[in-house]
Parts: structure tokens; C-alpha cells; sequence
């Protein structure tokens, strides 16, 4: 019997879950979905998993069942155990709430606190499964996860589609339940749309006529089309997931599949976007070296880098802690941590000459009397990264085409 485990008589689960397309050729996402059942293997006995098509013929050996309606979800084993506790007592099915819904006492201005690493999950967590009852009430948003009792899974999905019953969080109290038997625990969260982000941020930084841009990891292209649309250019993409290449094709002037630290480009472009990349890279300063040959003169090169030294990575660290997630500033596909001197020292190192970096500026560290005793640097702090803003002067482009 797991310590964790709210009633010993849920001791089975089904995890129903299936990456699609694009998650199947996503490292973090696979990692994501393996995080999130080691969690379910400290509150469970027994855990497996099916895709959805087979999930109706699988269930009866079970005594729950968890929907995963979405690749990009996190559920911890405090709530995973609390929605077990809810079925054990009666209910039919058990959802926790989403992190975006959710505002504990003292939030400012009605703002959910920013969740930058697990522990930070695990703290909101653990003050949700402690807030009142009332303040757990189910909410109109999306709620892409849910705890069903194996027997009510069962008649639901002879009811109801499986694509509806992993979408729909109102299709079980449609066959007639009492409400009670719909119960709300704990906290998940749902990360970012990882392909399809518009990154705006990045439009004061392009130059001004711009015609030619390369966008090196362009997702679905979403940012690439918004940046034709502002400044009437032309956007290449390159993109890995080969799946996500075929969507940004659609929107953007020309798409190249495959990995950049590979891959033959050519031309010359008068902006050069790689935005959370290059801490992905195994050749870094290859990349670098790349990109500053592809630059038209007076061309700019626009990196988004994160920042190791955000408090959130620091207070987890004097916790002894260091966890990945998919997304974010320890993204489990991170080959390299970056600060401001690292920032730095590679760019010179590298021969860059003419270089700005920005600050991403977040709220300061709560408390930051904690840090006393320590040489903090509370601007490096509250920065979660920094554009890199690599200028190509005439000159320099000029000794590039020499050698």
C-alpha cells in the first residue's frame, strides 16, 4: 500500500492518454506524460496505460480511471491521491481544477502566482487541496483531466464518444447523477500552447524594412505570419517536428524540416529570429557562427535566452531541488544554463563584437529578505531571460565574405 494514497480501495488505475501527432515527436512531451505516471505509481499498485481506442475494453480490470485529455497536462500525486479519495467515498468522477482558475488568499490584484518550476506547482498545489470547500467549486473553463470510477467509465463511453468524454467536462452530469457524485480536488495544470505561441514581444527588437527574416524553430508559424503581416516581409521557417513544419508551411514564405545544427541554409536575411533555442542546442556556438554568415549587413540576429539566476531556479536549489517540466526555464530538452556573464563571456568568446542583451523583467522574488546573507544579485533575480540582440555591421560582413 502507497503511503500517499488517500483509500486504500482505489489501488488500480487505466491511464487513458494519446500524444498525437505533434507530442509523439516531442521529447518534452513524452517526458511530460512519464512524469506524470511515476506520480500515479506513488499513489497506485497498478498502473497502466492505453490509448483511447482500446480504453473501453481495458477498464474492467481497473478500479479508476484517469483521462488525459491533453498532452501538455501536469497532475501531481497529492491530487492524484485526493481524486482517488473523492471515488472511494461515491463519487463517479473527479476533476481537479485548473491552476488558472485558481487564486489562493493574498493573490494581488486577483493574479494567480506565475508558476515557474514543480515546486512552485507543488506549493500551489498543496494550498488548493488546503482552501476551503468553497473555493474548490467547479469552474466553466476547460478541466483536461478526470478521475472516473471504472464501472462509470464504462457505461459513460457506451453513452458518449471517447473524443466528447475527453473534451466534454459536462458530458457525465448529462446521463443524470446527482451532483454530488461530481467531485473537484486538488490542482493540474496546463502548459502552453508549446508550437503554436505568438511571441509580439519580439516586434519592437526586428529592423525596421526588413524583407528577408529567418525564423530558426518557427512551431506552427504563428509568430512568422504575424511578423509578414506587420512588416510585409518574407518568412523562412525551420522547424524539427516534422508534423509542426507541415502546419507552418501553410502560413509562412518557405519552411525547411529538420535540425538546424544540420542543415544547408542559404541566403542572406535582414533578421534572424531563434526564440528558446539555443539552450537546446548541443553546438551552440556553431549556431552562432551560422547565423551571423546568414546575416545581411546591418542585419540583426534576435536570440530569447532563458535566465538560470531567476529567483524561482535559486530558492528551488537551497530546497535541494532541480525538477524539469516541458516547458519554461528548466526544460527538460535544455542542454545549457545561461546568466548574464555566461550570456556574455559566450558571445565574445564566439567573436560577437556588437551585442545587446535585454532583460525579460518578472515581479521581484517574494520575501527578498531571505537572500540576505548571500551576494544576490536581485536584478538577475527577477529576470526570467534576456533577448540577445546581435547586430551584423557592414564591415564585419564584409570579413566574413573574405575568409
Amino acid at each position: 500500500m502507497k503511503a500517499n494514497r488517500y483509500d486504500p480501495a482505489m489501488s488500480s488505475l487505466l491511464v487513458v492518454s494519446s500524444l498525437g501527432s505533434e507530442g509523439a515527436h516531442a521529447p518534452e512531451f513524452r517526458y511530460l506524460l512519464s512524469h506524470c505516471l511515476l506520480e500515479a505509481r506513488r499513489v497506485f499498485d497498478r498502473v497502466e496505460t492505453v490509448d483511447p481506442a482500446g480504453a473501453l475494453a481495458t477498464a474492467p480490470g481497473f478500479d479508476a480511471v484517469l483521462l488525459l485529455a491533453s498532452e501538455r497536462v501536469l497532475i501531481g500525486r497529492r491530487t492524484l491521491a485526493a481524486l482517488a479519495a473523492s471515488i472511494g467515498a461515491g463519487a463517479v468522477e473527479a476533476r481537479p481544477r485548473p491552476a488558472a482558475t485558481f487564486l489562493p488568499d493574498g493573490s494581488p490584484d486577483g493574479i494567480q502566482p506565475p508558476i515557474y518550476t514543480l515546486r512552485g506547482f507543488e506549493r500551489l498545489e498543496s494550498r488548493a487541496l488546503d482552501a476551503p470547500l468553497s473555493e474548490r467549486a467547479p469552474t466553466p473553463t476547460r478541466q483536461p483531466v478526470a478521475l472516473l470510477d471504472a464501472e462509470w467509465f464504462q457505461r459513460l463511453g457506451a453513452e458518449v464518444s471517447m473524443d466528447r468524454l475527453l473534451d466534454d467536462p459536462q458530458a457525465g452530469r448529462r446521463l443524470g447523477p446527482p451532483d454530488d457524485r461530481f467531485a473537484v480536488a486538488g490542482l493540474c495544470h496546463e502548459f502552453i500552447d508549446y508550437y503554436g505561441e505568438v511571441r509580439d514581444d519580439v516586434l519592437p527588437y526586428l529592423p525596421a524594412g526588413a524583407r528577408e527574416v529567418l525564423e530558426v524553430g518557427c512551431g506552427r508559424g504563428a509568430t512568422g505570419a504575424l511578423i509578414q503581416e506587420r512588416l510585409g516581409c518574407r518568412v523562412t521557417g525551420v522547424e524539427l517536428n516534422p508534423v509542426v513544419a507541415r502546419d507552418a508551411a501553410r502560413r509562412l514564405h518557405r519552411v525547411v524540416t529538420g535540425d538546424v545544427q544540420s542543415l544547408e541554409l542559404v541566403g542572406r536575411f535582414d533578421a534572424i529570429l531563434a526564440l528558446e533555442l539555443v539552450e537546446h542546442l548541443v553546438d551552440a556556438e556553431g549556431f552562432l557562427r551560422r547565423i551571423t554568415e546568414l546575416l545581411a549587413p546591418g542585419g540583426r540576429a534576435i536570440l530569447s535566452i532563458p535566465n538560470v539566476g531567476h529567483y524561482s531556479v535559486v530558492e528551488d536549489l537551497v530546497a535541494g531541488r532541480w525538477d524539469y517540466l516541458p516547458v519554461g526555464l528548466l526544460c527538460y530538452t535544455h542542454y545549457r544554463f545561461f546568466t548574464r556573464r555566461t550570456l556574455t563571456d559566450w558571445l565574445e568568446r564566439s567573436g560577437i563584437e556588437r551585442f545587446e542583451l535585454v532583460p525579460q523583467r518578472t515581479e521581484p522574488p517574494p520575501e527578498p529578505g531571505r537572500f540576505d546573507g548571500f551576494a544576490a544579485d536581485l536584478d538577475s533575480l527577477s529576470t526570467k531571460g534576456f533577448y540577445v540582440l546581435i547586430h551584423q555591421s557592414p564591415i564585419h560582413q564584409a570579413l566574413i565574405d573574405q575568409a
